[in-house]
C-alpha cells in the first residue's frame, strides 16, 4: 500500500491519510502516530506540505514523526516529501520589488494559512536542514527533485515565476 498523508486528491494507487474525516479519506488520524499500520507495511509515503506542521525541537517532534514514517515503510521504501522552500520564499519576500500583497501571500506560505488549528507552520526548511532531519531519522539517499509528477498540489506551486516547494525523495 502507498500512503498519501494529508492528501485531498484520490489516486487508484494511493490511500489517503488525514487528520480530518472527508469522503476521499481512507484513514483518519494524526500524522505523528501511524500505529494503525504495522512495521514495514507501507510501500511509499507521500507528504506534501505536512512536515512543517510539527515542532522542530519541542519534544523532538520532527525527528519522531520522521522515525514513525520510517517505521511503517518497507525496506527500501520511499518517502516523497515536499515542504515550503524557506530559501526561495525568503528571497522572494526580501526582493525590493515585492509589494505588500505579495509579501502578505509569502508570509502565509511561510507560517501557514492558519484557517484552523492544523494549518499552522512550526518550522522552515532549506535543503540542508531538511536533509539533516531526514538523516537524523535514519533515511538515506536523500535526493532533491524538481517535481514528483504524482499529484496536483503544493509540491508544484509556482509563485511569481518561482517554484516555492522543496521536493525530496528519501529511502528507508
Amino acid at each position: 500500500m502507498k500512503l498519501h498523508i494529508g492528501g485531498k486528491e484520490q489516486h487508484p494507487e494511493w490511500k489517503i491519510f488525514d487528520a480530518l474525516e472527508r469522503p476521499e479519506v481512507d484513514f483518519v488520524g494524526n500524522a505523528a502516530d501511524l500505529s494503525q499500520f504495522a512495521d514495514n507495511s507501507i510501500e511509499a509515503i507521500y507528504a506534501s506540505h505536512v512536515l512543517e506542521h510539527f515542532h522542530h525541537s519541542l519534544g523532538n517532534e520532527l525527528v519522531s514523526v520522521l522515525q514513525e514514517w520510517r517505521r511503517v515503510l518497507q525496506p527500501e521504501g520511499k518517502l516523497y516529501i515536499s515542504v515550503p522552500d524557506l530559501q526561495t520564499l525568503s528571497w522572494l519576500f526580501l526582493s525590493p520589488t515585492a509589494g505588500f500583497q505579495h509579501r502578505l501571500q509569502i508570509m502565509r506560505m511561510l507560517f501557514g494559512g492558519q484557517v484552523d488549528q492544523y494549518d499552522v507552520h512550526k518550522v522552515g526548511f532549506d535543503c540542508e536542514i531538511l536533509f539533516a532531519y531526514l538523516q537524523a531519522a535514519e533515511f538515506s539517499d536523500c535526493e532533491r527533485v524538481e517535481n514528483f509528477g504524482l499529484f496536483q498540489d503544493c509540491s508544484s506551486l509556482v509563485f511569481l515565476g518561482y517554484p516555492i516547494s522543496l521536493n525530496v525523495i528519501a529511502t528507508k
